[in-house]
């Protein structure tokens, strides 16, 4: 009797871990596809400023590329001589279907911003219940990519109305806006532009950032054969 109901416990604990493992990977492949639908985002980037509110110009640096560390994937985020952020990493909650970027500020303070995606355009607040400001980031992309645009606005209150503060338009390092639209090379990780190869077996495959590839050195296997299955399809 006592084997069978420790029998019994072990087999319900498989199904529950077996259960939980499943929902998980489901999670993350939901959070990847949603990442993805941002794949433009993937590069290093120069930009210029321009304030709304009579501050002065200035120009910034920023660079975005893939995060991935087994079923744990984000967009990271690196920004030069801006006067509101050093960094970022962005997430996707599949839970509540929204887009979370955890920012570290130019104070060196962090800030969570939470949001959606919709017709190419990231949107993306933050409220500070003790100042009770709220701040609100639209990121776009156009020309393939080619260019990034993103807006920071600023109001009182968790909802109403912001007014625009800056608009930063970056351009894509290596990549003339005119001639934007060619075919490109697929990243084999995440399926974005690939501009960095990467070799298998022999052969030579293309991944968009440094994130990528050292994901695909990691597990060069598991991304060969995933391109080659829908190669097929």
């Amino acid at each position: 009797m006592y084997r069978t109901l420790f029998g019994l416990f072990i087999l319900g604990g498989l199904i529950v871990s077996t259960t939980q493992s499943s929902a998980q990977s489901k999670d993350a492949a939901a959070s990847k596809a949603a990442l993805q639908a941002l794949n433009e985002f993937i590069g290093q980037f120069k930009g210029d400023a321009d304030p709304k509110d009579g501050k002065k110009a200035w120009k910034e640096q920023m660079e975005w590329g893939w995060k991935i560390k087994g079923d744990d994937v984000a967009l990271s985020v690196v920004f030069k001589d801006s006067p509101y952020f050093k960094s970022g990493i962005l997430k996707y909650d599949p839970t509540k279907k929204q887009y979370v970027l955890t920012t570290i500020n130019a104070d060196d303070k962090e800030s969570v911003f939470t949001g959606d995606y919709k017709q190419k355009r990231l949107t993306l607040s933050n409220y500070n219940s003790k100042t009770n400001e709220r701040m609100e980031l639209v990121m776009s992309t156009n020309n393939d990519g080619a260019r990034f645009i993103y807006s920071v606005a600023t109001g009182k209150g968790e909802k109403g109305l912001t007014k625009k503060v800056v608009d930063v338009a970056h351009k894509k390092e290596g990549e003339a806006i005119a001639g934007a639209g060619g075919k490109k090379t697929e990243c084999i990780v995440t399926g974005g532009s690939g501009t960095i190869p990467v070799s298998y077996n022999g052969m030579t495959y293309y991944v968009c950032c440094s994130g990528c590839r050292d994901e695909f050195n990691a597990n060069p296997k598991k991304y060969v054969d995933e391109y080659l299955k829908n190669k097929k399809k």
